[in-house]
């Protein structure tokens, strides 16, 4: 048994978005597996109980409040700082003096095998450690999100903003890639685009992942012509994906099929419901268990336009044997087969002529579905991804001694 100093940019539980449900995943797993020690920042929408949970898995927690998370006077000088310092703002935003003290406290006290820093902004931490190896466990490769986002800004300053953060994250991506024994994405497609960046670095594929047990086919009957969507708006791909398919795909399903309708599920904070749709689009807000509403609808819709790795709740779709429509964005990395257990479509008539294909056929919708499912718990059930990540652990242990 290893000792592993795991750290991450907020607390993983309870595990409600994306890289949360990432990271939880992946630490339940390792803890009974090697002596794991937590550190965490932590944010003002975090839950306090989380900590204690936390340390039901772990030896020790500590976490730490990011100072000023939501100060408009923070906010602004991180910006300027942006442009001025070579330090991308995304990176500096998770720098914590506190955070800093407890990395160089707990590596003089014990000694280490192995440090896990979930999320790349975290390696700005790499010159605390010493002798001690260190992973990378990258969620998106970062640079080219920032660098979509630039490519679909619709203002010119910010266009010009996110270019630059692009080009600084890229270089700091490059670097903490090299430096780190081990770099984990989560698909190929991420794998080979870092190798492209970062020759020098030695990257490996751990995919996403899904509990296939908690996240099952449902037994109550679909709703006939109902769509759903899963992800909170405060995550800038979701609103610029959900955007797009009220402005330019509804409307051409609604022409075909006047009584659909989409269910938007997650927090909805800034995003508006044109006028003309909101007969037909119903938002939930957050809820504790999406399960039942997923189950319900006859079709998973994933309009997303920019971003990178892979999609969680596209996994969660798949093993609750949902029928999917996606962009090709929305589906990276994930080894689905077209016209077998996904609809891609990368442009709002393709998007909504594949939405109705599958209203309009029970058969197909209903093979879709099966053939998800098939997919997920043979390929993507946690317990899978997570060996995984442990032999990689053991490589590294073994070799560093």
């Amino acid at each position: 048994m290893a000792k592993i100093l795991f750290i991450t940019t907020r607390l993983p539980y309870p595990a409600n978005e994306g890289h949360q449900i990432r990271t939880y995943n992946l630490l339940k797993r390792i803890c009974p597996a090697h002596e794991v020690h937590y550190l965490s920042l932590q944010r003002k929408d975090d839950d306090p109980s989380a900590a204690a949970h936390l340390e039901t898995m772990c030896r020790s927690v500590q976490v730490f409040p990011i100072a000023n998370e939501h100060s408009k006077v923070r906010f602004a000088k991180d910006l300027l700082q942006g442009f001025l310092s070579s330090t991308p703002f995304v990176v500096r935003k998770y720098f914590s003096r506190d955070l800093a003290r407890a990395i160089e406290e707990k590596l003089a006290a014990e000694s280490f095998d192995l440090v896990h820093f979930d999320m790349l902004p975290l390696a700005q931490y790499a010159g605390l450690l010493g002798q001690t190896p260190y992973v990378l466990n990258n969620h998106n490769v970062e640079s080219l999100l920032l660098k979509r986002r630039a490519e679909n800004a619709a203002f010119l300053p910010e266009k010009i903003f996110f270019n630059n953060q692009a080009k600084s994250l890229h270089h700091f991506e490059v670097n903490a890639c090299q430096q780190a024994k081990e770099t984990f994405v989560c698909s190929p497609i991420d794998a080979d685009i870092l190798n492209s960046l970062s020759p020098a670095a030695n990257i490996s594929v751990v995919e996403n992942g899904v509990d296939t047990g908690f996240f099952s086919p449902g037994k109550q009957e679909q709703t006939a012509n109902s769509l759903v969507f899963v992800g909170g708006m405060g995550w800038f791909p979701n609103k610029d994906g959900m955007i797009f398919f009220m402005e330019e795909v509804m409307p051409k399903i609604l022409a075909h099929i006047p009584d659909a309708r989409l269910t938007l599920v997650g927090k909805s904070t800034g995003i508006e419901i044109p006028g003309a749709l909101r007969d037909h689009i119903t938002v939930t807000g957050f809820v504790d268990d999406f399960r039942p509403i997923v189950a319900g609808a006859a079709v998973y819709i994933l309009p997303i336009r920019v971003g990178s790795g892979t999609r969680l709740k596209l996994l969660e779709a798949m093993a609750m044997g949902k029928a999917i429509v996606s962009t090709s964005v929305g589906a990276e990395g994930i080894d689905l087969t077209a016209d077998e257990n996904i609809i891609y479509a990368d442009d709002a008539e393709a998007f909504a002529r594949g939405i109705i294909a599958l209203l309009t056929d029970q058969t197909k919708t209903a093979s879709f579905g099966h053939s998800a499912r098939e997919l997920a718990t043979g390929k993507y059930d946690w317990d899978i991804i997570a060996n995984k990540l442990l032999s990689s652990y053991n490589t590294i242990i073994t070799t560093n001694t």
